[in-house]
């Protein structure tokens, strides 16, 4: 997790949430990255945090993990995903949560990766 991240943050997913992106991987691969574009939902800019939920497969991360999101209709936020699968084959699934502090809310993804 990333140091800028503040010390007892907790990144809990939404029940639904607000995209979900599937994508596969060989499980002997190294990694993998996959881009996001994350919308700005907030009337002005906003810090984020982002991070995986702890409920999530540990070969997950994103970058950049904090960062300062535009307002409401201007330019999306590229989070990149990287999936290091360890060789491990199946479903591997993990809750991307975007902290928004300063608006007291969050935006949420659910990604599912089929390892082969």
């Amino acid at each position: 997790m990333s140091p800028d991240i503040p010390d007892g943050m907790e990144f809990i997913p939404s029940s639904v949430p607000d995209g979900e992106i599937s994508f596969n991987i060989p499980s002997t691969s190294a990694g993998e990255t996959y881009d996001i574009e994350v919308k700005p939902v907030c009337m002005t800019f906003e810090d984020y945090f982002a991070g995986f939920s702890v409920d999530s497969f540990p070969g997950f991360s994103v970058s950049p993990a904090t960062g300062r999101m535009d307002r409401r209709g201007g330019e999306p936020t590229v989070l990149t995903i990287r999936i290091e699968p360890e060789g491990r084959s199946g479903e591997l699934t993990g809750n991307l949560v975007v902290n928004l502090p300063e608006d007291n809310s969050k935006i949420c993804y659910k990604i599912n990766v089929s390892s082969f």
